[in-house]
């Protein structure tokens, strides 16, 4: 049985079992807008989980997403992040039975499943990131949703016209931080091509087909993103699966020959 606890400065100690355990959308506004409370490694997990199906995810891809070893600092970062606000709002959290305590509990649900302890946002949560604009997500004008079935069971992810992968703002900078600007399909440069209003756009496609994930794939931002220009990126997603790099190539060759 788990029993809520005050998170206070001066001490940690049982609360009544009626004392609130979550925050409302509005406090967590508040809190997502005060960078004493919210750093900017707990936005890039919200961020990170929002940008998924149902905003849930196993705590080891988001690390590896993120880019830290496992989810260990994950981890010590929300315990953190319940602390602090535990100073400025009278909340609970919840203790286990054998004492420890589900910090995490405040930001998340969470189940374990096949191996992995998934997360999902807090409803309020995601409202609160959607109200303030800090979602991450990446929308592009060109993406149109296609017909048919919006999402896709293979690989648990959304689908609109690139997936949440592809937006991802973590995912993203990693892989163009490794990666550059190039296309790396027709290695066109957006800023060479159009000057300043071009410098540091790209799009990030991920190379491993949906159907060929199985629900426990974590992604590599590096080894599974490349950065693609609009237009390739359009093209490679013309067919399902998409197309791969080497195979949009071999068309533009054959285009112009």
């Amino acid at each position: 049985m788990s029993w809520p606890l005050v998170l206070s400065s001066r001490s940690i100690a049982r609360s009544r079992p009626s004392m609130r355990t979550h925050l409302t959308s509005l406090q967590f506004v508040e809190v997502l807008t005060d960078p004493t409370l919210t750093s900017p490694l707990a936005l890039s997990m919200f961020q990170t989980l929002y940008g998924f199906n149902d905003h849930k995810a196993p705590a080891s891809e988001v690390a590896k997403i993120i880019g830290t070893k496992g989810h260990g600092p994950l981890n010590l970062e929300v315990g953190r992040m319940a602390k602090r606000i535990g100073k400025k709002y009278e909340i609970g959290t919840t203790i286990r039975e054998d004492q420890t305590y589900r910090w995490w509990d405040l930001f998340f649900s969470g189940e374990d499943h096949g191996g992995l302890f998934i997360w999902q946002l807090r409803p309020e949560l995601v409202t609160a990131l959607e109200e303030t604009g800090l979602t991450g997500v990446v929308q592009f004008p060109e993406e149109v949703p296609p017909t048919g079935p919006t999402r896709l069971p293979e690989g648990g992810v959304r689908q609109v016209w690139v997936d949440a992968y592809e937006r991802n703002p973590v995912a993203r900078d990693r892989c163009i931080e490794y990666w550059g600007y190039t296309c790396s399909v027709c290695e066109v440069d957006m800023g060479d091509t159009y000057g300043p209003i071009g410098d540091g756009f790209i799009h990030v496609h991920h190379i491993i087909p949906i159907s060929d994930r199985k629900s426990e794939y974590l992604i590599d931002p590096i080894n599974d993103l490349r950065p693609v220009c609009p237009n390739c990126h359009a093209m490679l997603h013309r067919e399902d699966p998409p197309l791969s790099i080497d195979g949009l190539r071999t068309l533009i060759a054959q285009a112009h020959r």
